[in-house]
């Protein structure tokens, strides 16, 4: 399976106590502010870094607290394979589906039907086709939600 995500210690400490409280909601932070609602103020941030800096292992998930956020934080070239990574890691580390919540981007929809062939854009339709080919049981595939 091509999506991989190698949880570090402290990404597995943050994913177990955001599994506390169900559902597990995990934020997809895009470069700019994110926007969301109240309810997710306790949801974990996942941020990806579109190109590993030299010596970072892609698809290695580190967990951190910023500002008093909980964040995941991983990089890899392409983007929507590495959230694909992280949400199944998740959803094998804590037994719990999580919930993803991103941004749809205000793109044109011929630019954003183009962005399914290039891998550093993050594609909601090509998000959303990854997890279906990686788990083909809708009850166990983590559900995506955009804004």
């Amino acid at each position: 399976m091509p999506y991989r995500a190698f949880l570090s210690p402290a990404a597995r400490l943050l994913l177990d106590e955001a599994a506390d409280a169900r559902p597990l909601w995990i934020v997809l932070q895009d470069g700019a502010a994110t926007r969301s609602h109240s309810a997710l103020d306790h949801a974990l941030r996942l941020v990806v870094d579109p190109g590993p800096p030299a010596g970072v292992v892609p698809g290695r998930v580190n967990g951190e607290i910023r500002d008093g956020r909980r964040v995941l934080r991983t990089a890899d070239r392409d983007v929507p394979a590495a959230v694909v990574g992280v949400l199944l890691a998740a959803r094998d580390h804590t037994g719990v589906v999580p919930r993803l919540s991103c941004p749809w981007p205000e793109r044109h929809l011929v630019a954003e039907l183009a962005g399914l062939a290039n891998p550093a854009v993050l594609s909601v339709p090509r998000l959303r086709l990854m997890l279906r080919r990686a788990e083909p049981d809708a009850a166990r595939r983590p559900v995506v939600h955009v804004w």
